[in-house]
């Protein structure tokens, strides 16, 4: 349709009164017509100039309405323009004649203005609204193909990633199996040098000079550290491949109970130690003893140079807001040395340590081994701190 009119009208008529009465109509209602004398001229003129709605006559010179109607109807580029037929013919077989070759409407001569202007903004509006809905369903189809084709791209995506998940996994299976592996043979060895070496301490210490004691120390010293390492990645191992059994858990008893060994490592500390009663949770009592043993320990080292300290066990705001957990959360807090939170992310990594050995000793796995657990429990664990400031341990299961 033409954006300055109501829309382009092809009149069919080879009478000259009719022409002229029917243009004054429709160019004064703001239409543009075209017209054609007979059928053959208006199927050659729809080619060129495809109008919006045909009125076409019944009666005329060499091929008739119905038949120009019905060849136009049979062309693809021309079958939904809307055709009105204007006949003087009353008979009710001539009506269906036409209806049944595709017209849409009859105007009956003679003719009547108004009611041709009726017919023609009634029929112009059902095609304009069909053009409408025919847009729609293109682009419904168009929606429908694109969206059938993101999700076949998201089933491949999802079974290229179910497929990566298996490799992964059997891959992490053999790198847990070697380093058990390792860590288990290694271990022997290791035991087999601490062994020797206090063999050597014991039997030939007197016969070594300041310089050999020195070095026989060192050996020592670097193979109960790699005991401890080796230790470290068995438990780590441990918890990755053991099956979970889920149990009530009271984790106030198990960590009154870890308090009490921590103190008998070293009585003449002075540590206050708050634990909240009666925190129950459902998990795996041996993994979450190991976790409660390396939070509780982290805590009770990095607080060894204070003259008082305190370490707290409790419950915080079961709805943490910054982290979008609905579960409880527990928490961890000691009055340490603490860490720059720069470094915050790094805690959890295997052997990462943000101290040195000479400052305090440490394996940098038993916040891996933590974060294990409470990833095989649900969970998640993040920490806060400022240096000098202490660190609390935020974790849910």
């Amino acid at each position: 349709m033409n954006a300055t009119t109501q829309g382009t009208i092809l009149i069919v008529d080879d009478m000259p009164n009719n022409l002229g009465v029917l243009l004054d109509c429709l160019n004064e209602s703001g239409f543009e017509v075209l017209v054609a004398e007979d059928g053959e001229s208006a199927i050659e003129q729809v080619k060129y100039a495809s109008p919006d709605l045909i009125l076409l006559d019944v009666l005329m010179p060499g091929i008739d309405g119905f038949e120009t109607c019905r060849r136009l109807k049979s062309d693809r580029a021309t079958k939904d323009i809307p055709v009105i037929f204007m006949t003087a013919l009353s008979d009710a077989e001539d009506k269906v004649k036409g209806f049944s070759v595709g017209g849409v409407d009859y105007i009956t001569k003679p003719i009547q203005q108004a009611e041709v202007l009726a017919r023609v903004t009634t029929h112009l509006s059902i095609r304009n609204l069909q053009k409408k809905l025919q847009k729609q369903n293109e682009r419904l189809q168009q929606e429908i193909v694109e969206r059938i084709k993101v999700e076949k791209e998201i089933k491949q995506l999802n079974e290229n990633l179910k497929r990566r998940t298996i490799q992964l996994e059997a891959v992490n299976k053999e790198l847990e199996a070697f380093s058990y592996s390792v860590s288990h043979d290694l271990r022997a060895y290791v035991r087999r040098l601490m062994a020797f070496s206090q063999v050597l301490r014991n039997q030939y210490e007197n016969k070594l000079d300041p310089p050999g004691k020195n070095y026989l120390q060192q050996v020592r010293l670097a193979s109960g550290q790699m005991n401890q390492l080796i230790d470290g990645l068995l438990h780590l191992s441990y918890v990755t491949r053991s099956e979970i059994c889920f149990e009530t858990v009271n984790l106030s008893n198990i960590a009154r109970q870890i308090a009490t060994s921590l103190r008998q490592t070293n009585p003449a500390r002075a540590v206050d130690f708050v634990i909240e009663e009666g925190i129950i949770v459902q998990g795996d009592r041996r993994l979450l003893k190991i976790m409660l043993e390396n939070l509780l320990g982290n805590a009770w080292k990095y607080t060894g140079k204070n003259l008082v300290s305190w370490i707290e066990f409790g419950v915080a705001n079961t709805n943490n807001q910054l982290h979008n957990t609905d579960n409880a959360l527990y928490f961890i807090r000691d009055n340490g040395v603490g860490f720059d939170m720069v470094d915050a992310e790094k805690l959890f990594g295997t052997f990462v340590r943000l101290h040195s050995n000479k400052e305090y000793e440490g394996t940098g796995i038993g916040l891996a081994t933590v974060q294990r657990i409470i990833q095989r429990h649900g969970g998640q664990i993040w920490a806060e701190a400022a240096v000098n400031q202490g660190a609390t341990f935020y974790f849910t299961l």
